[in-house]
């Protein structure tokens, strides 16, 4: 997803289409991009609106991230927004990286359901399933907390696959974005809604339109299944309740 223009360079040829002589004086006097300008703020917070409201595959990261032993929780990175679907593998034998396995994530009433079930567990060194559910509780970070369970009563190494917000855009660095025209365009009409011309919001709305178009085309696609299948939770045939059992035999004979 190449780029064409860094920050500096989008803002300067939106100013310039503006036409918005004070605005110009405030953002880049004599040409130069200024640390506060307001410009340089309305394009990272509308990068930051879009890679919550529409999470795709270029922005997705990975990081080792650990079970503590006895701990029913994990603290998430600080860039986190969203986790890929059971994004997260342990090492079901400690020390050994090719017993990785996934565990699954759960909405958190069937994540209470489980938690209850394997209260009572013993000798569990892997986490089966998660839910992403509440924070550390410090004002100051508020870094949102995985739950897991059953609880490992081991170390256990992970790593997770998430949807990362993006970093603080440097002067000369690209944005991670499909298409340099819609940060062009949504920054002159936020420069023209500034100065009264144009009403509050007229450039959100052009953003949910282009981005929503953007998105149908698969410039935005998410690494996600392509195929809706069946949950493996609800529809298992296996005694020994894995669910990696024969998910399809309620189905019976074909």
């Amino acid at each position: 997803m190449p780029n064409r223009y860094c920050r500096d360079e989008l803002i300067k040829i939106a100013l310039q289409m503006a036409q918005l002589s004070n605005l110009e004086v405030h953002d880049m006097p004599n040409g130069v991009v200024q640390q506060d300008a307001f410009a340089v703020q309305w394009l990272q917070d509308i990068l930051d609106f879009w890679y919550h409201m529409v999470p795709f595959s270029a922005t997705v990261k990975s990081v080792t991230l650990n079970c503590v032993a006895n701990q029913n929780y994990v603290t998430l990175p600080s860039d986190f927004i969203l986790d890929v679907r059971n994004g997260y593998t342990v090492q079901k034998t400690p020390g050994d990286n090719t017993t990785l396995r996934r565990t699954i994530r759960v909405p958190l009433q069937k994540f209470i359901n489980r938690r209850l079930l394997y209260q009572t567990s013993t000798n569990v060194n892997y986490p089966y399933f998660y839910c992403v559910q509440g924070d550390d509780g410090v004002t100051a970070t508020q870094y949102q907390r995985m739950q897991v369970t059953p609880t490992p009563n081991i170390a256990t190494v992970g790593q997770l696959w998430y949807y990362s917000l993006p970093a603080v855009l440097a002067s000369d660095e690209k944005p991670k974005f499909p298409n340099d025209y819609v940060c062009i365009e949504y920054i002159r009409i936020r420069a023209l809604e500034w100065s009264r011309i144009f009403e509050p919001g007229t450039a959100q709305k052009f953003c949910d339109k282009v981005v929503s178009s953007m998105r149908a085309a698969g410039l935005m696609n998410e690494p996600e299944d392509d195929e809706i299948p069946f949950d493996d939770l609800t529809w298992r045939k296996k005694s020994t309740g894995s669910v990696y059992g024969t998910t399809y035999a309620w189905m019976g004979t074909v």
